[in-house]
């Protein structure tokens, strides 16, 4: 029988069909258009029309996995296995964290799926580290063995540790807005969707620029001819390849660290690696040991369906 996937953001769901040992095509619903988990479910479903009745799902979410009813962190949907399970007829629902299907799928990444940032020797028994910037801001650990163990973590709320002046007038931004919680300058609040229009506003003001409020996408898309926005990107760039390496100093992720989540790849044609690698190890007195650490960005279009493949296996 086969496994329904699912890989649920706050912006996307997306949901592929697991008959054999890879995942088929995926078919992406946004989460605002379905009240509840269920409905989206039962849309995917009629659209991918498996062969066979499916009965068994694996579904990673964009928030901490504990106790039920999970909660999306930053969407209103709520999961319960016993819930979706009797409504599709499923002998098994697991759900996991989103970043922790993503680690699950380093091992199965092929050269041509990763775009190098930073060269260097992973050493095979150290732990592998997948963050990036989407809706939130997820980070996981993938650790070695056979099988593999994933830890998903909440490292993108820990603090943003400012380097020069730009940057300490970006977290002096972060604490005075109402919007962010607790007055807090998590790096989850400049590492995100709502992150880059933080900053585009940000720096719009400090540069005294006429330009329009925009979302994430609208900054990206302008920053080819607009300076606020060319400026918002490099800002954002910094403060992720900073937040990465000291991610990297505090989990020992000498296996390697991986660049993920649904912002990246949209600007990987106009990344400056070698800035990104040197603010990434720019970690005085520990150069030496960030050297070693190989950095890559993850193109390959759903990667964390490799990762809900492989969970899947194991439990078939």
């Amino acid at each position: 029988m086969g496994a329904l996937l699912a890989d649920i953001g706050g912006t996307h769901a997306r949901f592929a069909l697991l008959a054999g040992a890879a995942p088929g095509p995926a078919l992406t619903l946004k989460v605002a258009a379905y009240p509840t988990v269920e409905d989206a479910m039962a849309a995917a479903l009629a659209a991918l029309a498996p062969p066979l009745p499916c009965r068994q799902a694996v579904l990673a979410l964009a928030g901490p996995v504990e106790e039920e009813p999970v909660r999306l962190t930053n969407a209103p949907w709520t999961f319960s296995r016993t819930r979706i399970a009797a409504r599709f007829g499923l002998a098994e629902v697991t759900l996991v964290n989103d970043f922790l299907a993503l680690a699950h799928a380093l091992p199965h990444l092929a050269p041509g799926d990763l775009l190098p940032i930073a060269a260097g020797a992973p050493d095979p028994a150290a732990p592998m580290l997948v963050l990036g910037p989407g809706t939130g801001l997820g980070a996981s650990l993938l650790l070695p063995g056979r099988p593999p163990r994933a830890i998903p973590t909440e490292g993108g709320h820990i603090g943003l540790a400012p380097t020069n002046a730009l940057e300490d007038a970006a977290v002096a931004a972060l604490r005075a807005d109402p919007a962010v919680a607790g007055g807090r300058a998590g790096a989850e609040e400049a590492l995100s969707g709502r992150g880059l229009a933080r900053l585009h506003a940000m720096l719009a003001a400090r540069m005294g620029a006429a330009v329009p409020v925009r979302d994430a996408a609208a900054v990206l898309a302008a920053v080819p001819q607009c300076p606020v926005a060319a400026a918002t990107e490099a800002l954002f760039l910094d403060l992720l390849a900073g937040t990465a390496g000291d991610l990297a100093l505090a989990t020992g992720a000498r296996g390697g660290v991986f660049l993920g989540g649904g912002i990246l790849p949209r600007l990987a044609h106009r990344l400056d690696a070698a800035r990104f690698a040197a603010r990434f190890a720019a970690k005085a007195p520990m150069g030496g040991y960030m050297s070693g650490i190989r950095l890559s960005l993850i193109q390959r279009p759903d990667p964390a369906f490799l990762g809900l493949a492989a969970l899947a296996t194991l439990r078939i």
